[in-house]
């Protein structure tokens, strides 16, 4: 056996034999980690940034022009000069867009205009809008599209169901219903899939903010006798709510809830009734809200919207019959008024004369009938605007 400080100076020995080596590890080993951070790759464009010279609003009454600007960013997230050309491009033929980025409205509507520099491309989304005062009579359809997927859009047409503009399309989620507060120049645009009814400037449909939220898939507005809002739900506990016209909620109305609730009116006694899609049937309530029972559960498929005559007859559009069907004030059924020519009946509104208009969802149209059910012709037609699938409709004079 060696003895003691034999072993310690060996140990030693090899200790500071491995020291250069350590040392040499350091350097070598970490030079091109270091040679990264000391040298680090030169910037180059990464991403643009576009903003503008006035929102992302355009009216056709004003200026009707905005500019828009586009900088760059390098892999860092840092500013860098753009050395290359920008080439702008428009979406549509909504606006268009010139190499400075002058933007140009066109129509109503909505466009996407585009901001390119080789590979590297940035999109901006503006409105165009047109606030010009009209008078006259105006036609407003709520396309659903593809019911629970978009493209969604509320229409505008003259009453020639001509001349068709994009109301809105902002902040829709499966539109169902429209509503005019004329007095506040508002309108009001249910959501089924959002919960949400939105509030829209009425002239130039820009969405304000929203009127109510949290309701379980809201489907039609109505004012009640009583100057309150009246709102049905396709979801949830199905109850009728009540809303003050500034947005304020008031209380759940009914009792006893109706199951996809699609369709309300009212009868000559103020009775409430209210259609349920999937239950075919359409129940009755006192002015107080209780139930009365179910008032119709036979010769309905899929009732949509419901209105009564001035002989308090309430005729129900029948989506999944294509039809619409009349029943005398017990609920006793009187006829099929409308058995063909139309596909998918949903939204319905009247002129002053009694003549009415109907959408024919499964058709993309818009028909014209007299106060009898007689069919005069077909108003807007096929595709209009791109009309896909109307749900609702509105009939508003613009004085």
């Amino acid at each position: 056996m060696r003895p003691l400080h034999i072993k310690n100076q060996i140990k030693l020995k090899l200790i500071k034999n491995l020291i250069p080596v350590f040392i040499s590890f350091l350097i070598f080993g970490c030079s091109s980690d270091d040679n990264s951070v000391a040298n680090p790759p030169d910037p180059v464009l990464n991403s643009l940034e576009i903003s503008s010279s006035n929102g992302n609003v355009l009216d056709l009454n004003g200026s009707n022009t905005i500019t828009l600007s586009a900088t760059g960013r390098d892999q860092s997230g840092q500013p860098i000069a753009i050395d290359d050309t920008i080439e702008w491009s428009a979406s549509n033929n909504n606006a268009s867009i010139n190499q400075n980025g002058v933007v140009t409205g066109i129509s109503t509507g909505n466009s996407v205009l585009t901001a390119n520099v080789g590979s590297i491309s940035k999109a901006f989304n503006i409105t165009i809008v047109d606030s010009t005062p009209q008078t006259g009579t105006f036609i407003y359809v709520s396309d659903a599209g593809n019911f629970d997927n978009p493209p969604w859009q509320i229409l505008k047409y003259d009453e020639n169901g001509q001349n068709p503009q994009v109301f809105t399309s902002q902040n829709l989620a499966w539109p169902q219903d429209i509503l005019f507060l004329e007095d506040q120049n508002i309108a009001l645009i249910s959501n089924l899939n959002s919960g949400v009814i939105g509030r829209y400037d009425a002239t130039t449909g820009v969405y304000i903010d929203n009127f109510a939220a949290g309701i379980g898939g809201p489907t039609r507005m109505k004012i009640g006798p009583d100057g309150l809002l009246y709102v049905l739900q396709w979801a949830g506990d199905g109850l009728v709510l009540r809303y003050q016209l500034d947005g304020t909620f008031v209380d759940q109305f009914t009792n006893v809830g109706v199951t996809n609730s699609i369709g309300l009116d009212w009868d000559a006694s103020g009775n409430l009734y209210v259609s349920s899609f999937n239950g075919a049937l359409v129940r009755k309530f006192d002015s107080n809200g209780n139930s009365s029972g179910v008032f119709i559960n036979s010769n309905l498929n899929g009732p949509t919207n419901i209105w009564f005559d001035e002989n308090d007859n309430l005729f129900v559009s029948d989506w999944n019959a294509d039809s619409v069907v009349k029943f005398d004030s017990n609920g006793v059924f009187v006829e099929t008024v409308i058995t063909s020519g139309i596909d998918e009946p949903e939204g319905v509104d009247f002129f002053p004369n009694g003549n009415f208009l109907i959408g024919s969802g499964g058709t993309s149209e818009v028909k014209l009938y007299d106060g009898d059910g007689n069919f005069i012709q077909t108003l807007i037609n096929s595709g209009s605007g791109g009309l896909i699938q109307p749900n609702a409709i509105r009939i508003r004079e613009i004085n």
